[in-house]
């Protein structure tokens, strides 16, 4: 069975929060550019993150950081989501 890690500090959920504004943000103008597969796969990466960084499911950084790495090796883009994930993952309360 899989285990999963510590969940998140009150700090660390909310930069979590931050990046996941920037992710909407993103989604929204890939969509108007008519982006539809890409604002897909962004939500693809992210949509799990609300719950699980608040116990309902699997928490687990490392996957967190797939989900993100796929669709940064994918798409590339504006921000470097695994990166900030990094760093938050680094902060102690």
């Amino acid at each position: 069975m899989i285990e999963p890690d510590p969940l998140p500090t009150e700090q660390q959920r909310r930069r979590l929060c931050e990046m996941m504004a920037w992710a909407f943000l993103e989604i929204r103008m890939l969509g108007w550019a008519g982006h539809a597969q890409q604002a897909a796969d962004l939500a693809d990466a992210f949509h799990n993150l609300p719950q699980e960084m608040y116990g309902v499911g699997l928490w687990q950084w490392a996957r967190v950081r797939e989900e993100l790495q796929h669709y940064q090796q994918k798409y590339g883009g504006s921000r470097d989501y695994v990166g900030q994930l990094e760093e938050i993952k680094a902060l102690i309360d």
